[in-house]
């Protein structure tokens, strides 16, 4: 597994450019067994990043649709959502490696077939690794919401991004992104207006209920033992990019 997350970039003297990111590159705690798992099972589950796009038909062996969730934590729900559903494929993109060393030590034990993880920033990622038009749904579980004003250049929802992600998904792929900022909600949900690929699930142009089909977080189930409220935004792709 490569350690670097980032592409390094330079500017013409040398110097390394620091640019703006939506986590922060730090090294955390990281137990025995996460360290263990990845030893022994990244040639089976991981994928290293990459300049050139994934053929999804190969590394799956599969043709079946691509679920994107970037940011998976522990990778509980992931895994999970994988064995809810045999037929699809997942794609999971993480910075830290004590969540790329949980995912895959459960991922293993599952013994799934259709999961396989990427370490890296998920800009970079998608950016040279995704073609256009391949997605069928993005999950984005708790995206940092870095409240502070000065802080929000950081959330990883501006509207480049967004962007990039409607060129990605398929038509009629969806973006499903949950939070437990209002704020946050509000900002996407007004982003995504000025986007127009997009159509808003929502018959109050705002929120729907969680999916049959999600798998609760752990981060969601902290949520509601504080009594926060959980908001589920989910978008709808219009029509495919024409490249």
């Amino acid at each position: 597994m490569k350690n670097n997350i980032l592409i390094p970039e330079y500017n013409n003297s040398g110097v390394f450019i620091r640019k703006t990111r939506s986590f922060v590159c730090r090294k955390g705690r990281i137990t025995m067994s996460q360290l263990n798992a990845i030893q022994k099972y990244w040639r089976l589950i991981g994928i290293d990043f990459q300049l050139i796009p994934l053929d999804f038909s190969s590394i799956f062996n599969s043709s079946g649709s691509v679920v994107l969730e970037i940011g998976f934590g522990s990778g509980r729900s992931l895994v999970q959502s994988a064995i809810n559903c045999p037929n699809k494929n997942f794609l999971g993109i993480e910075v830290y490696k004590s969540g790329i060393g949980s995912c895959l030590n459960l991922a293993y034990l599952s013994k799934i077939k259709n999961l396989k993880i990427i370490y890296h920033d998920a800009t970079e990622v998608i950016n040279t690794m995704i073609v256009n038009n391949t997605l069928s749904q993005v999950q984005i579980l708790f995206p940092d919401p870095w409240n502070k004003k000065r802080h929000n250049k950081r959330r990883i929802l501006q509207n480049n991004f967004l962007t990039i992600l409607s060129k990605k998904l398929i038509v009629n792929g969806i973006l499903h992104i949950v939070t437990d900022s209002k704020e946050y909600a509000i900002y996407i949900i007004n982003m995504i207006k000025n986007i127009n690929n997009y159509k808003n699930l929502s018959k109050t142009n705002d929120f729907v209920q969680s999916p049959s089909n999600y798998v609760i977080t752990d981060f969601e189930k902290k949520a509601y033992l504080r009594g926060d409220r959980v908001f589920h935004l989910m978008f709808q792709i219009k029509k495919n990019y024409l490249s």
